[in-house]
């Protein structure tokens, strides 16, 4: 599961939006957390998160296996750990 943590008015959360669609055309489940909403803010706060974007890879239990935080990372460097 690929998780996607963004807000209204940061400046690099259209890019890992993108990087979120072009994973789910590759199959990949991904989810979507405004912080900026009560149930987005309470995800991110479940995993810690205090910059957008950022990007979290979790197991089926929802642990945390990779994350990207402030940054959008390359597709090419999510892609083999998910």
């Amino acid at each position: 599961m690929i998780k996607i943590f963004t807000k209204k008015d940061c400046p690099r959360c259209p890019g890992a939006k993108e990087l979120g669609q072009k994973l789910h055309e590759k199959g990949k489940k991904v989810e979507y957390f405004d912080i900026d909403t009560a149930s987005g803010l309470a995800e991110a706060s479940f995993y810690t998160v205090m910059s957008t974007p950022t990007v979290i890879l979790t197991n089926q239990k929802g642990d945390e296996i990779s994350s990207w935080r402030g940054e959008v990372p390359s597709l090419n460097s999510i892609l083999p750990n998910c």
